[in-house]
């Protein structure tokens, strides 16, 4: 059996995202009645999008990279801890026992829940993503020794997570326009309560009558409002902060515009890329109402898809874009608070880390900014306090630390509040803490499933900004 999850852990962490969704999207066409022929078509433009994303973002980090390590060194400020980035992550939690049995637990866990209709969210869709919670189980084990405490750890935050993705899927299909989809990223989907209740608050106080997103900045300024202008400007700022010493050189302004205008490309290109990869659910989608309006089946569920699905739409990317130099200056402010950590690799994957608070506020982008300032500084602190256990983790599997850094950490999946407050509930209270912990669950979901509908329509009318994708 050890073997037979071993096995399946190598084969997802090595052919990754990008040949996992699609051969999975494949076998759920088929299943859903779709023709073999529309089957693989639907898992061709989902592995062609995702290799699009990847193909955009790494170019647009190799470029914006230097830059983000041009701020930190003119800032002359040394943070021992170290963001290697989401990827590093991904591999150093399927490379761990705890990795290697929890993979194929979650499989089973998801199917189960969904067939049984506990849930109305399809998450194996996305198996590729559980190594965020491997993370926090690995943590677990390396500290207590205890594999059925790190196994009932990382059981809770699926639980929670699975919660969290069917209170917010309508909210996140409607925005993104991904019909019957939803994301289901534990790193992402654990702020769902954060942003609602802090996108309720700013409405309260009139931040929604500051109406900032893509579509009411262009119709009020034209082209000067247009995605690949703000790209532009946002662009200028991250490059002229990253070239302060060499603003007056012929080279220094080489890369300032080398940076804008990649920043304004990728404001363009990856909603086209992303338009490609939706254009993937459409046979899926027509399949599942045709089945519905057969049987009568009143049943809406939603098939979990990569994150990568909303990072280029216009408000997302924007935030993100913006939030970079903002999280870069806010690690520094937050060295009194005992933050440790240098946000670096994950910072391109602000604009996934956002989609949460974008959804939530219908696009409102000064609304997703303070969103997200408030829960990443949050998260730089926790990343701090748990780096050193990582970091041994990370050794453990032969993960080799880069010479400048003390500890190393990823930003992107651990700089997450809700999740590390699981976490520490349970290194600290052991199986005592499941009692609270499922009181609080269970009470939640009966109340959703009770008010859904309710829920859903509160959402759609508390963003204070229309959807105008």
């Amino acid at each position: 059996m050890v073997q037979l999850l071993n096995q399946l852990s190598t084969v997802t962490s090595t052919l990754g995202a990008i040949v996992l969704i699609p051969v999975i999207l494949f076998v759920i066409c088929l299943i859903s009645g779709v023709t073999v022929e529309k089957s693989f078509r639907s898992a061709l433009l989902c592995a062609v999008g995702l290799q699009g994303f990847n193909l955009v973002i790494n170019s647009y980090g190799a470029i914006v990279g230097p830059v983000v390590q041009s701020m930190v060194d003119n800032a002359g400020i040394n943070l021992p801890c170290i963001d290697t980035g989401w990827q590093s992550v991904s591999v150093i939690a399927y490379s761990t026992t705890v990795g290697i049995l929890f993979i194929g637990l979650a499989l089973i866990i998801q199917l189960v829940l969904f067939l049984v209709k506990w849930t109305d969210v399809f998450m194996a869709s996305d198996l590729w993503n559980n190594y965020s919670f491997m993370v926090w189980g690995s943590m677990i084990f390396a500290l207590t020794n205890n594999m059925g405490l790190a196994m009932a750890c990382m059981i809770t935050q699926l639980l929670y997570i699975l919660l969290f993705s069917e209170v917010i899927a309508k909210r996140w299909s409607t925005h993104y326009q991904y019909p019957n989809c939803c994301m289901t990223a534990p790193h992402h989907m654990e702020a769902v309560p954060f942003a609602m209740c802090m996108n309720w608050l700013m409405n309260k106080i009139g931040l929604n009558k500051i109406k900032v997103d893509a579509a009411s900045i262009q119709k009020k300024f034209g082209l000067f409002g247009e995605p690949m202008f703000i790209g532009l400007i946002v662009g200028l700022i991250i490059g002229i902060l990253g070239n302060l010493q060499g603003i007056g050189t012929l080279a220094g302004w080489g890369t300032i515009m080398a940076v804008a205008i990649s920043t304004s490309a990728i404001m363009v290109v990856f909603p086209k890329v992303g338009a490609v990869f939706a254009s993937a659910f459409t046979f899926l989608t027509d399949a599942f109402r045709a089945k519905a309006a057969k049987s009568g089946e009143n049943r809406e569920w939603y098939l979990a898809v990569n994150d990568a699905a909303g990072y280029g739409e216009t408000n997302t990317l924007t935030t993100g874009v913006l939030l970079i130099p903002i999280m870069l200056g806010l690690s520094f402010v937050l060295q009194g608070a005992g933050n440790r950590m240098l946000p670096m690799a994950d910072l391109v994957a602000l604009p996934y880390m956002v989609e949460v608070f974008v959804c939530t506020s219908h696009g409102n982008v000064p609304k997703s900014l303070i969103m997200g300032a408030i829960w990443f500084s949050i998260g730089l602190v926790v990343c701090s306090n748990l780096a050193p256990t990582f970091t041994e983790i990370a050794k453990g599997v032969g993960f080799e630390i880069p010479g400048t850094a003390t500890f190393i950490m990823s930003f992107g999946i651990m700089a997450h509040p809700f999740m590390a407050g699981l976490f520490y509930a349970f290194w600290k209270f052991g199986f005592i803490a499941l009692i609270p912990l499922a009181v609080i669950y269970f009470v939640l979901y009966f109340a959703f499933k009770k008010n859904r509908q309710a829920i859903y329509a509160w959402l759609e009318s508390n963003g204070g900004v229309a959807d105008t994708q």
